[in-house]
């Protein structure tokens, strides 16, 4: 992939109502193909609405614009300590650990833009934010009941990159730590972290 062609930003406050259709359109998909992620209209629900609409006020959500269409090819959000990440990694980490990381949440490729390498393109421009943001850990989820989605996040969503033990250059993912099932719902959550800054003193 040719990367300028793809240019990371923050959303804009007028891109508000496309970031939500994308996310609708994603929803509609997974239902389609039967997979338990997203309801289709959850993000146009006012509450939703109004997290999204903050979320953009702080800079934390972001679009991936195919620059030779300014068409948004993808989306994501950046947290840092939601409540929702609370959740699903303190019983793992406890009630503080957990706030070591970068969370990556309403990740999107738009269908005539998948297999074009814009996920491993994300993943980078967070590890990048991650030793700036005073953070240690780049860390994301899924539903439980995804294979598919599970086994792209644990065997390649990295893309090629150079191995730190090695020196050789492969397709990398993320370490899968498990699931969560959150009590209140019933939902399975598939865990993935990276670790991006070691210890001091570690490689």
């Amino acid at each position: 992939m040719n990367q300028q062609e793809f240019l990371i930003r923050n959303t804009q406050p007028d891109e508000l109502d496309e970031y939500i259709n994308i996310l609708e359109r994603a929803a509609e998909w997974m239902q389609s193909q039967n997979l338990a992620q997203w309801i289709p209209g959850t993000f146009r629900k006012p509450d939703s609405r109004l997290h999204i609409s903050n979320a953009i006020a702080q800079q934390n959500s972001y679009v991936v614009e195919h620059t030779p269409t300014a068409t948004i090819a993808a989306i994501f959000a950046l947290n840092y300590e939601d409540p929702f990440d609370d959740m699903l990694w303190a019983p793992l980490l406890g009630p503080d650990h957990w706030k070591d990381a970068i969370y990556v949440h309403r990740l999107v490729v738009e269908q005539s833009f998948q297999g074009r390498g814009i996920v491993p393109q994300i993943l980078a421009f967070t590890e990048e934010l991650v030793p700036k943001r005073g953070k240690a850990f780049l860390r994301l989820d899924c539903r439980g009941n995804n294979p598919g989605l599970r086994k792209f996040y644990r065997e390649k969503c990295r893309g090629r990159v150079r191995d730190a033990k090695d020196g050789v250059e492969k397709v990398m993912g993320l370490e899968e730590r498990g699931t969560y099932t959150n009590p209140a719902t019933g939902i399975e959550y598939a865990r993935f972290e990276r670790l991006v800054v070691p210890p001091s003193g570690e490689l």
